[in-house]
């Protein structure tokens, strides 16, 4: 395969991973089809079998490649030799409005909860990995310098900072007759995002005896 073949394969791969990721965001693995997949990508739907061999490795590489968006927003978060508390605030910040800016990653991880967490088993733990490679060495070196708790469980408060960011968006369609406004509006983003972060710090901040 020659370079111009190889970068149209890459490209048609791209455009079928983007569709597929629209088509199972909106019904699930088991309630998408490859045609409908087909149609989306503009592709014939035999290349999304040759590609991918079946519409559950297809599913497997739309959540791997919705994953790796972790890492992109968390680049230039960390200042290394920064302010601890603000580093974290920095990340908190751009992993809230990640999830506020992108509601395909948000309802793909929705359908991956109803099934348990079938397909992505396998691939939470590179999610975490990013969380603990970034966020993670921020909290370390808060410990380090006395400025967070040297008890603090940093697993424990990784999962917690996730559960408390996701559950705002994976739930805001029940959440919102409780009170009143958008929730996703500018305002109400921002007090929810400031409430995640007093929880947070008085949860391991080191306060004196």
């Amino acid at each position: 395969m020659n370079q111009e073949e190889m970068s149209r394969a890459e490209e048609s791969k791209n455009r079928i991973l983007l569709a597929a990721a629209g088509v199972f965001s909106r019904k699930g693995l088991h309630g998408a089809r490859v045609d409908e997949i087909a149609a989306a990508a503009k592709i014939n739907k035999r290349m999304i079998y040759h590609y991918f061999e079946s519409k559950e490795n297809l599913y497997v590489e739309v959540l791997r490649y919705n994953l790796q968006k972790i890492q992109q927003f968390s680049q230039g978060a960390f200042v290394p030799g920064g302010d601890p508390v603000e580093n974290v605030t920095r990340t908190l910040r751009q992993y809230f409005y990640f999830l506020a800016e992108d509601e395909e990653f948000v309802r793909l991880l929705s359908w991956e909860a109803l099934n348990r967490g079938h397909y992505s088993s396998k691939l939470l733990p590179q999610l975490f990995h990013l969380f603990q490679s970034d966020l993670g060495q921020i909290l370390q070196e808060g410990i380090t310098r006395k400025v967070f708790r040297r008890n603090l469980d940093v697993g424990q408060i990784l999962l917690s900072i996730h559960a408390l960011c996701l559950a705002y968006f994976t739930r805001r369609e029940m959440m919102q007759p409780i009170g009143s406004g958008n929730r996703m509006s500018g305002e109400m983003l921002e007090d929810r995002l400031n409430h995640i972060l007093d929880l947070v710090f008085q949860g391991i901040l080191n306060r004196p005896e």
